[in-house]
């Protein structure tokens, strides 16, 4: 769900550049105030598309100010400045403060006869989700909705859009019933309009599969799985790496269901795609090695699942490097196959490793934290982050200690600028030392 609403945001974002027509009709405004009132908004759009964030919100203010002050008022320019800047806020995360801008918009072309506002509620609906405000979005949208539907009929290309963002807002409020109204909806409305083997209908089957799956009716969720690979495949075809999502969903919830037997011929399939696709070293085919293992672990098909746990450990090592989280995974996964073999020996080194690797990503997480608090003078906490990064760091972990220099040298900077200088010298010491054994 936090991926769909990361596209929708930065789909509106892109939508801003064109604007947005409104039926009603205005006086215009003096042709020199309009001059200002674009240069500015202009301005404004290319400093976004420079990634120049700070003058496009300048820029955009001022747009809207002139747009203010024209005399007569013009909804329309208002609400188009304001419709950059708030695809401009949302973009770069100030979600809170995109609401307002959005809520002015629906205000200034909220007037009878005006087909043109329901693009402005969806953008008001999204603001609101991005500021975690679902429930507010509702209504909005409800209202797009039935514009568009005034303006499309049931079954325009908006009012299925529609239908799909309330059965997304109804999923993250939990409604599932109403979500799956929602979806069943659109579905119904792209069957007419594009006929029932449209590769679009495969994401709505697949939106209806999540709600079942979470309201427990995994029945209707594979049939709504397998609706939407047949779509994929015969639209796609039967290799396409656009196969190996659904697949893997598919499968995943088998595994969960304890259906071993049924999620193996699945996964094996998506890794099957996967490794043509890509190559047999990639790291999205480590991740179907994983998926496939794990099932196999499960089942209780431990010979199987050794040989694709130890593929997917090279792999990222390979594509991620010796010390990522994805690695320390991977250790784990391989050591409680040993352990679950009783080969104790063989799963104590992995399982030493991949604690290894979590306590460096602990010390430089500590480590910069208490750089921070340094710097913002709270010296408490930040000597506290110190320490407890230097006894992360001295613990031999895997057979050896881990590289807490640049620690031990900021430590003893620290330290310096506080006036503690005899423990300064005793951290420097010990600095010296270790780079003296590291020579």
């Amino acid at each position: 769900m936090i991926e769909d609403m990361r596209i929708a945001v930065l789909y509106l974002a892109t939508c801003c550049l064109t604007g947005t027509a409104v039926t009603a009709q205005q006086v215009p405004p003096t042709p020199q105030a309009l001059t200002i009132y674009e240069a500015h908004l202009e301005s404004g759009k290319a400093a976004v598309r420079q990634s120049r964030y700070q003058e496009a919100t300048r820029q955009l203010q001022l747009a809207i100010e002139d747009a203010q002050s024209m005399v007569p008022p013009d909804p329309e320019l208002l609400a188009k400045a304001l419709d950059v800047l708030c695809d401009l806020e949302l973009l770069i995360g100030r979600y809170e403060d995109a609401v307002p801008l959005a809520e002015r918009a629906v205000v200034a072309l909220d007037m009878p006869g005006n087909s043109g506002l329901a693009p402005h509620l969806v953008r008001l609906a999204a603001a609101y989700r991005a500021a975690g405000r679902s429930a507010d979005s509702e209504a909005p949208m409800k209202r797009a909705l039935s514009l568009d539907i005034a303006k499309e009929g049931p079954n325009g290309e908006r009012v299925t859009a529609d239908y799909d963002v309330l059965g997304s807002i109804y999923s993250e409020l939990k409604r599932l019933g109403d979500a799956r109204d929602a979806y069943a909806a659109s579905l119904a409305s792209r069957t007419q309009r594009l006929g029932p083997d449209h590769i679009e209908l495969a994401t709505v089957y697949l939106n209806l599969a999540s709600v079942d799956d979470r309201d427990k009716q995994p029945k209707a969720a594979r049939a709504d799985y397998e609706r939407a690979l047949a779509i994929s495949e015969k639209k796609l075809g039967e290799e396409s790496y656009s196969l190996t999502g659904i697949l893997d969903r598919l499968g995943l919830m088998l595994r969960r269901d304890k259906r071993y037997g049924e999620a193996e011929p699945v996964l094996q399939r998506s890794l099957s795609i996967r490794e043509k696709s890509l190559g047999a070293k990639h790291s999205d085919v480590a991740q179907a090695l994983d998926n496939l293992a794990l099932t196999y672990f499960y089942g209780n098909k431990l010979a199987e699942s050794e040989p694709l746990f130890m593929r997917s450990l090279k792999i990222w090592e390979g594509t991620q490097g010796p010390d990522s989280p994805l690695v320390a995974l991977a250790l784990d996964n391989l050591g409680a196959l040993y352990s679950a073999q009783q080969r104790y020996a063989e799963a104590e080194p992995l399982f030493r490793r991949a604690l290894s690797i979590r306590e460096r990503q602990d010390l430089e997480s500590l480590s910069n934290l208490a750089l921070l608090y340094e710097a913002t003078k709270d010296n408490k906490d930040a000597e506290l982050l110190y320490q407890r990064a230097l006894l992360i760091g001295e613990k031999p972990m895997g057979g050896e200690r881990m590289d807490v220099g640049s620690t031990l040298q900021a430590y003893a900077t620290f330290l310096r600028a506080n006036g503690r200088n005899a423990e300064a010298a005793r951290v420097e010491s010990r600095l010296k030392e270790l780079r003296a054994a590291a020579k």
